[in-house]
Parts: C-alpha cells; sequence; structure tokens
C-alpha cells in the first residue's frame, strides 16, 4: 500500500466530483481568543475544540437528530445484559496522518489506541484535563488514577480488554445510561502512543490523528489546516473526503474585526453575530444591488450553551449561600435579554440546564428577580444594604464594547442598584480568567457551559462533588450538598427517559436552592455564512464538521 503525505495534491484542486461537488479551495474564520494548544485531553474551551474536531474523531458523534450519537470509529457494539460490559468492533482501514513517530510513515488504527487513549484519559498528568470524565466510571480507573498520582507504576486499567486488533470490551463500575454519548466527547478523539513518546508535552502543538484534516502551520497570526489526503470516509456519492484543499483559522482583535473581514470576503463565516451588529453586517438595498455586499445565508438554532456568572464558592464572601442567593435575586435576567441584548437569548429563569433535546425543564420552578428577598438574604449575611460589602472584581473574557461587556455591566448596575455593592468589571482573556480562577485571585466571573456531548448530564456533572476535585477547569466550584450528589448518581443508572429527567430537574433545583451559580440567559446560535460554502453544518454543541462542506461560487 503506497500513502501519500498528509495534504492536498494539485491534481485535486478544484476538480469537479460526483453530485456536482467541487474538491479545493479553504474555508476561512476567525477567533477573538488565541488557541495555544491543540490536544484533546487538554482541551476544555470551545474556540480549540473547533480544530480540534477537525483533527481527531471520537468513537461516536453527534446524529443529525441533536439527542443521540451514533458509531464513528466503531462499525457496530453490544452491551451486557447487566448494562456494564461494552464491546466494541472497530472500523478497519483508518489510518493515522502520516508523521515521524511511525517507523512506516503511518500505521492503521486499532485496539491499543482505543485503550491508551481512554487510559491516558484516567491518568493524573500535566496534559489531561478531563480525567473526570472518566475517572470511577470504568472498573480499575480509580486505581489506576490515584497510583499515576503518586508515581507509581501501573500498567492498566483492568475494565479495559483487548480482544483482538480491532475489538475490545469496556466494563463500567455501574450502568451507565450516557455511556456512548460520553465516548463523543471531543476531548476522548483517538491518538497514538508512539506520537505521546516521540513528543512529550509537545504533543500539545504537535497533533497526530485520523481526522479529514491535520495541522499544517500553528503561529501569532493563526492556524492552517490541510487536507487528508488519506482520510478513510467518502460521501453518499463515493466521493474521497475531504473536499476543501484547507481550513484557515485567522486572529481576530474584536468582534467588529470579524465583521469587517467577512464584509471585505476575507472570511466565510461569522460565529455568534452579535445583535448589535446585525443591520451594518447586512448593508444597505443600494449596496446590495451594486454588489457590494457578500451574497451570504443567516440561519439561527437554540443552541445548548448557558450563559452564566460563578463564584469561588469556598472563599469568602462567597463562602456564605446567604450572599451567592442574595446576588441570584437581585438581576433582572429578562432586562437583560429583551433590552441589553435586543432580543437575543432566553432568561434562564428555570435554572442552570437550558431546554434541549432529551430534557424538559420543570416550569413549575422558576427564579425572577425579587429585590426584598434578594436584601434580606444580604442582610442575613451580614451585610445590610451593602455595608461593609467588599469590592469585588467581575472577571469577564471579552474586550469592552461587546454584546459580553453590555450584559455583565448591566449585571454590575443592577447590583449596586439593588443591594449596594461595588463590582469593578475586568476584561480579560480566556486565558488569564482561567489562570485567574486555578489561583483563587478570582472570586467572581463571567462564564458560559455548552455540554460536551448533547446530553443534559454534562450540565449537572461539572458539579458533582467527586469530579471537581479532578476538573482544574473549574476550580472551587461544585455542589457539596449530599442530596444532589445521590440525585446525579442515580440519575447515571436511570433508562426510563420520564424519570430521569425528574432527577435531573431535581438536581437543576438544588443547585439554585444554594444559589452555586447564577444563570443568566440560554444563548441562541447565530451564524452568517457565505452562500459558497456548500453543506456546512454546526450541531448543538456549536462545533463544527467541516469534512463534508465543498466551496462552488453562485
Amino acid at each position: 500500500m503506497v500513502l501519500s503525505s498528509c495534504g492536498s495534491s494539485d491534481a485535486n484542486r478544484n476538480k469537479m466530483a460526483k453530485g456536482n461537488k467541487l474538491y479545493g479551495g479553504e474555508f476561512r474564520f476567525m477567533s477573538i481568543e488565541k488557541i495555544k494548544v491543540l490536544f484533546p485531553l487538554h482541551s476544555m474551551d470551545l474556540y480549540s475544540q473547533r480544530l480540534n474536531s477537525q483533527i481527531y474523531e471520537s468513537l461516536f458523534k453527534e446524529g443529525k437528530e441533536g439527542n443521540i450519537v451514533v458509531p464513528h470509529l466503531v462499525e457496530n457494539y453490544s452491551i451486557s445484559a447487566d448494562a456494564l460490559t461494552y464491546t466494541f468492533n472497530l472500523k478497519k482501514g483508518i489510518f493515522f496522518h502520516e508523521d515521524a513517530c511511525f517507523e512506516d510513515g503511518t500505521r492503521e488504527f486499532n485496539s491499543k489506541d482505543v485503550q491508551f487513549v481512554l487510559e491516558s484519559a484516567c491518568k493524573k498528568s500535566s496534559i489531561n484535563h478531563i480525567s473526570h470524565l472518566l475517572v470511577g466510571k470504568i472498573v480499575g480507573s480509580e486505581t489506576f488514577f490515584n497510583a499515576s498520582n503518586k508515581n507509581a507504576s501501573i500498567t492498566n486499567i483492568s475494565g479495559i480488554k483487548i480482544i483482538n486488533n480491532h475489538r475490545l470490551s469496556v466494563t463500567l463500575t455501574q450502568p451507565f445510561a450516557g455511556f456512548e454519548k460520553l465516548l463523543s466527547h471531543p476531548s476522548l478523539g483517538i491518538f497514538p502512543e508512539e506520537a505521546i513518546k516521540k513528543y512529550g508535552d509537545k504533543i500539545l502543538t504537535h497533533p497526530v490523528a485520523t481526522g479529514p484534516f491535520c495541522l499544517d502551520q500553528m503561529n501569532t497570526s493563526g492556524i492552517i489546516l490541510k487536507r487528508n489526503a488519506n482520510y478513510w470516509k467518502s460521501d453518499e456519492f463515493g466521493n474521497k473526503l475531504p473536499f476543501l484543499d484547507r481550513i484557515v483559522m485567522k486572529y481576530g482583535v474584536d468582534k467588529n474585526s470579524e465583521l469587517i473581514a467577512f464584509k471585505k470576503n476575507e472570511i466565510d463565516i461569522i460565529l455568534e453575530v452579535p445583535v448589535e451588529n446585525v443591520t451594518n453586517l447586512f448593508g444597505s438595498l443600494k449596496e446590495a444591488q451594486n454588489g457590494k455586499t457578500i451574497k451570504h445565508k443567516i440561519f439561527s438554532r437554540k443552541s445548548s450553551l448557558t450563559n452564566f456568572l460563578a463564584f469561588a464558592n469556598t472563599q469568602k464572601p462567597f463562602n456564605d449561600p446567604l450572599v451567592r442567593k442574595a446576588f441570584l435575586y437581585a438581576i433582572d435576567k429578562n432586562k437583560i435579554t429583551e433590552e441589553v441584548l435586543m432580543g437575543e437569548g432566553i432568561a434562564a429563569d428555570y435554572g442552570f440546564i437550558p431546554e434541549m433535546i432529551g430534557f424538559q425543564q420543570d416550569t413549575n420552578y422558576r427564579i425572577t428577580q425579587n429585590i426584598d428577598k434578594a436584601r434580606a438574604f444580604l442582610a442575613q449575611a451580614g451585610y445590610p444594604g451593602g455595608q461593609n460589602f467588599p469590592e469585588t472584581i467581575l472577571w469577564v473574557n471579552t474586550i469592552e464594547g461587546t454584546s459580553m461587556s453590555n450584559w455583565t455591566t448591566n449585571v454590575a448596575q443592577q447590583l449596586e442598584t439593588t443591594l449596594g455593592i461595588k463590582i469593578i468589571l475586568k476584561y480579560c482573556s480566556f486565558e488569564e480568567r482561567q489562570n485567574a480562577i486555578r489561583s483563587g485571585k478570582a472570586l467572581f466571573w463571567r462564564s458560559g457551559w455548552i455540554p460536551d456531548y448533547p446530553d443534559p448530564e454534562s450540565f449537572v456533572s461539572i458539579f458533582y462533588n467527586k469530579y471537581s476535585e479532578l476538573n482544574p477547569f473549574w476550580g472551587n466550584v461544585s455542589c457539596t450538598n449530599p442530596s444532589f450528589n445521590q440525585l446525579y448518581e442515580e440519575s447515571l443508572l436511570e433508562k426510563n427517559s420520564i424519570k430521569r429527567n425528574a432527577l435531573l430537574n431535581s438536581c437543576n433545583r438544588l443547585l439554585m436552592e444554594d444559589a452555586i451559580v447564577l444563570p443568566v440567559y440560554y444563548d441562541d446560535f447565530f451564524v452568517v455564512l457565505n452562500l459558497k460554502i456548500r453543506d456546512f453544518v454546526v450541531n448543538s454543541i456549536e462545533t463544527m464538521d467541516l469534512s463534508n462542506v465543498y466551496i462552488k461560487a453562485i
């Protein structure tokens, strides 16, 4: 077998494919946040996962329906009668990107790769940020994690068994209704052991995987991915995927620079378009008639993103639930969505978990602004009228003038008006905010959570006390209420969708009763796309699958 290098050959450029599609061209987009890492176990933010999902592939992926996952690197699988053992038959003929870590340039993906990735995800390591996902769920994973934490030598996780080169089994400690969905997590993308051995920590910027694209350039200007000419998938017409030669991600200064770049035809898509910029983006009728605006289409979908404010709930003053509840009831969320965001999003009156496929909110439990209750809670905490309450910094990963800046500014104004508390906004990068959270410097910050896999359990799991000890992303935010942790554990076992929905709603309610976080609004995902980009799909977790995208001028 002769394999060409990871990249696009000139022979494919602008070549017509079956189904009236075209090979060649590049898909261009922009990111305000700098991406320093392209490694699935380390990447916990949406910005890097959008690129990782083009490079790495998980065993399962989200289906078109949004609430289910379908096998991807898996051909088929079975579950034992006791719902504890999953047996996976892997697809054959899937090869890793060509790389110097392999003796023969590349090799076929196999069962040992799955074992290695799952074990790497359960290891205490500076490059692994997702041990909370699997530790305790797979038989032997907790022992494996504890041994790695003490630098003790332990060979493998006992619950993962290699049957043959393309068949393995995973045995769970207890039934977990969403295990297939968990295995679609973008942070569980497959990579080879050889790459870790050769590059060590440098693997963070030297991705080796099986996906449709591989890394070409990564510098201060942006990141370029190039076509994997040996990618294993074909489309419904038998065309070898992907169609695109390159994916080009540039860095922008702010959202306005992204809008200007789209108008100039320098990028092909605007993700998360602020409502206040829509009119300026489309231009006038005269401009459209004169061909001065880009031919585009607009689509929006209900996102699974919750925008919220988080507290360092083990540090003063936010270790007192009365203070947190005062903040929770002081905010008029509808004012933010209707007046500040001009109708964008839905006020998060029903807790942390948004309405999503497979989950119905308990509309009998609703939290809206109640100034009297907010002031009473603050007085009970020892700060009547805001007296002696320390000046508080709200960390916001944006720049001044953006919609995020506008709504967090409004939050600060509302807290000062209703509670007499002085809030100072500190604009920062995503990385600066995360470092401040980990160090304990940030006591109050703006954040957003979108599920890592299409299931409401992903919203609740981040507050589970056991996981919080393993997850560096969240700092000291967790729920210590025994009832919450018990209900969450019960939801993992429950197969009946109605009963499971009720358990998750109970967890949601307990989070709000202790005001662990302050949900503000559920997002609408609003996208503007150049019409020459065909077969583009964005899923409910706001990542992109560009393997089927092709470019064809109008």
